[in-house]
């Protein structure tokens, strides 16, 4: 079975992607994956959670919605960072 990035992190880590440092809280809410992002550039934080989709995929969406494309982005940014820190 594969191991779960998300299951080895605390509750704060932050990374750089594409010369912006990501700032990303792990939110404490039952059964559910999401983050609070802060971003060292003008760029608002953004809420994200991973949810499930009718076809069972899963997407990164935003809390509240109207971030959709931005929200995917960073979602996989910061699966690629937890990734790459188990290796």
């Amino acid at each position: 079975m594969a191991k779960d990035p998300f299951d080895s992190i605390g509750t704060q880590f932050s990374f750089v992607a594409h010369n912006v440092t990501l700032t990303c809280e792990r939110l404490n809410l039952p059964r559910v994956i999401a983050f609070r992002v802060a971003f060292s550039s003008s760029r608002l934080p953004i809420v994200i959670t991973k949810a499930k989709g009718a076809d069972k995929s899963n997407f990164w969406t935003s809390v509240p919605e109207g971030r959709q494309q931005e929200a995917e982005g960073v979602g996989k940014l910061i699966e690629e960072h937890l990734k790459s820190k188990d290796q």
